[in-house]
């Protein structure tokens, strides 16, 4: 480029390395090269501006270069020199601690000292848990069984009663709040206890309104697992009780074949069917097969909601506080299953012992089964 711009002038490229030399030369061109394109120096104001969009872009992300477009942009907007890249950088980083700052004063605004003393209290090691609480929060069981809902429940109640709701984490922007809740993912009880206040506090917000839904979600696929877990066992017992009656549906079948057989004849020989049926099969053995019979049709009519609810006494460990800990709404107008779910929650709060006092209709039933 300097060879070009000198061939035009007449001049060597050698030239070139003299036009500093004169640094008045430098910075009087610098004055007219401002002024023919509209440009102001890089001051106090100016920086002042930056620094407040820098802040504005940095409440969503701590990453440097969307911090630095939004100020270069600031500039070019208007119409300001660029400074050198280390003051860009300095003023990057100041407006990524305001943005932090002003996400934990939102996220901790209105906290009491008793919800601080029970963020905090998650931190230390609790003897009833064996762990500190905080541990104990994020390691949820997995496994369907009553002991497991009876533990999501517990820890369901614990992190509701830190009185961190989920419109408390809207106040700051989502990606702030990802990144918080992602850093607290990563780091021990003990590495966050050793943070600034404003910092730890923050995180541990942030960390109760993420794990108020988690836990809460984790304790509704429990549930779904272990109902239908209920299920597949109550048809595999009726399955096993169908196989066990095996041979016996075969003598019956037999038995019943004969009599049919024995009721054809007579009819086209024009004899008494009851005759013929005692002389060639015989009422008694007919008798003695009737209560065979009869248990293979119970079995082969049982309703799967039936075996499933012999398990009752085990779900109802656990299903009192369950349906307490949600509210279910539904698109139907006067659903049959919210009315099953009221009776249910109706009976337990007047401490009732079994599920007969408070029975929803068989067809609330078998519609909440399916």
């Amino acid at each position: 480029m300097v060879g070009f711009v000198a061939e035009q002038l007449g001049l060597t490229p050698g030239a070139f390395a003299e036009y500093a030399a004169r640094d008045q030369t430098r910075r009087e061109h610098a004055v007219e090269l401002q002024a023919l394109l509209g440009l102001r120096r890089f001051g106090f104001p100016a920086w002042r501006d930056c620094l407040r969009v820098g802040t504005e872009a940095a409440w969503a992300t701590d990453r440097g270069e969307p911090i630095v477009r939004a100020m270069l942009d600031q500039l070019r907007l208007t119409n300001i020199m660029l400074p050198a890249p280390h003051v860009l950088e300095r003023i990057g980083l100041d407006a990524r601690v305001r943005a932090r700052r002003r996400a934990f004063e939102a996220l901790a605004s209105g906290l009491t000292d008793a919800n601080r003393q029970a963020l905090d209290a998650l931190l230390t090691n609790d003897p009833e848990v064996g762990r500190s609480r905080f541990t104990w929060l994020r390691d949820c069981p997995e496994s369907p069984a009553p002991s497991n809902m009876i533990e999501l429940l517990d820890r369901l109640d614990y992190v509701r009663s830190l009185g961190v709701h989920a419109d408390r984490a809207r106040r700051i922007h989502p990606g702030r709040l990802v990144r918080l809740v992602g850093e607290g993912g990563i780091m021990t009880a003990q590495h966050i206890a050793d943070l600034e206040p404003a910092r730890r506090t923050a995180i541990l917000v942030a960390q109760a309104a993420h794990l108020d839904p988690r836990v809460a979600d984790a304790t509704l696929a429990m549930f779904e697992k272990y109902i239908g877990s209920l299920f597949t066992k109550a048809r595999s017992k009726d399955e096993r009780r169908f196989q066990a009656t095996k041979r016996d549906v075969a003598k019956a079948l037999l038995l019943f074949r004969r009599t049919i057989a024995a009721l054809k004849r007579a009819k086209q020989a024009g004899e008494d069917g009851v005759v013929v049926v005692e002389r060639e099969v015989g009422m008694a053995q007919l008798d003695r097969a009737l209560p065979t019979i009869e248990a293979v049709a119970d079995v082969a009519d049982q309703d799967i909601l039936l075996t499933a609810a012999e398990k009752y006494s085990v779900l109802r460990r656990f299903s009192p506080r369950f349906l307490a800990s949600f509210q279910f709404q539904s698109n139907v107008a006067e659903d049959p299953v919210l009315a099953a779910i009221e009776a249910i929650k109706a009976a337990d709060q007047a401490g009732a012992k079994t599920f007969a006092s408070a029975r929803p209709p068989s067809s609330c039933l078998r519609s909440g089964a399916s």
